[in-house]
């Protein structure tokens, strides 16, 4: 017992002699040196974790401009804030399938759960669907949605109180003055015929209740075509001709190559067929319609969506307003992007300020 003893007392002594061994070799000045360094690495963990914390939730994937462009309306709000910002990217554009949806929901909703954010920026129509809504009314975070385009009420939006966003809408106005303008700079008179056509996503077959209930006057809506497959695209393409005087085409990302063969066709190729095969002039209601080798777009501004679900991000950390206190905005601005040798094929003229526009925002395609 007296051994052990005498061997504890000896490792001791040990420790003890080290410790003389290193203070010796420090001086007061190097030891408050540590000990700032030390309090400091303590107060940065401690600030970073107490930053309020937002999470991007996008319902598609970084090879989509709408996603990049609303993200970069969203950096240009929350880039100035001591936030910290998390991006999470569900690609449900790419694997429109209802399986992936699901385990991209699952997948979203264990991130939300794990990470604990204090917002939620869900943005588009998927990441309200399978993540977003779950958190309705949960009082340890809030919800700010963008790019909706049908109605909140399916997602339980209207009736909560921890929910606030802006929804999407096409700039249908603005696509009717186009055609009325460039109708009478044709010396033309009478009706003005449309066909409207694009694939079978949800955004798309939610944009449809607004397409068909807009006063379109004098534009004639005679038909609008939702479509699955590459056939079934390029025959609405070929029987418009004779039928319509403009063409509006607004999604085409969840076309299969055929009923047999699901891969979908990529977006550059179904324009390509298009502008080589369509006798029929026409606005795209995305950016990306131009981006892909389209004549021209009138869309909704990306932008717009992500500064302003951002600015209600700030409203509600930094000023404390309640989201059921902040109104649901909707779209109010547009782009303007045009290709130059896609309008000389039909000859066409655009309005100045069109041209203009186009320039000014980098828009304008050679």
């Amino acid at each position: 017992m007296k051994a052990g003893m005498a061997g504890g007392n000896s490792c001791f002594d040990t420790v003890l002699e080290v410790a003389g061994s290193f203070m010796k070799k420090i001086n007061i000045n190097q030891l408050l040196i540590i000990i700032f360094f030390i309090c400091l690495c303590v107060f940065v963990v401690s600030a970073s974790f107490n930053k309020p914390r937002v999470l991007v939730l996008q319902s598609y994937f970084t090879d989509y401009s709408w996603t990049n462009d609303v993200d970069e309306g969203i950096s240009k709000i929350l880039d100035k804030k001591p936030y910290t910002v998390r991006r999470h990217y569900m690609d449900t554009k790419n694997h429109p399938e209802e399986d992936f949806k699901v385990k991209a929901g699952n997948t979203a909703r264990k991130v939300i759960d794990e990470w604990k954010p204090d917002i939620i920026l869900a943005v588009d129509d998927d990441a309200q669907q399978y993540a977003a809504k779950y958190y309705i009314n949960d009082p340890r975070m809030k919800i700010i949605f963008a790019g909706i385009n049908g109605e909140i009420a399916p997602y339980g939006y209207d009736q909560a109180n921890n929910v606030t966003g802006i929804v999407e809408r096409k700039q249908l106005q603005s696509v009717k003055d186009f055609y009325m303008q460039i109708h009478e700079s044709q010396g033309k008179t009478g009706k003005i015929r449309l066909i409207t056509i694009g694939d079978r996503s949800g955004s798309v077959l939610e944009d449809e209740h607004f397409i068909e209930t807009f006063d379109w006057d004098p534009v004639v809506l005679v038909d609008s075509f939702n479509v699955g497959t590459f056939a079934e695209w390029q025959k609405a393409i070929i029987e418009a001709e004779g039928r319509a005087d403009f063409l509006m085409l607004t999604n085409y990302r969840k076309i299969a190559r055929s009923e047999d063969d699901k891969k979908l066709v990529p977006p550059e190729e179904i324009i390509d067929w298009t502008m080589e095969n369509s006798r029929v002039p026409g606005v795209g209601t995305n950016g990306f319609n131009v981006e892909d080798g389209y004549m021209m777009a009138l869309g909704v501004s990306p932008y717009e969506q992500g500064e302003v679900a951002a600015g209600m991000a700030v409203d509600i950390i930094d000023k404390g307003i309640s989201p059921k206190d902040i109104t649901v905005q909707e779209t109010r601005q547009f782009i303007v992007l045009i290709r130059r040798s896609g309008l000389q094929k039909y000859n066409i003229v655009v309005p100045k300020i069109y041209e203009a526009f186009a320039r000014a925002t980098n828009n304008y395609f050679e």
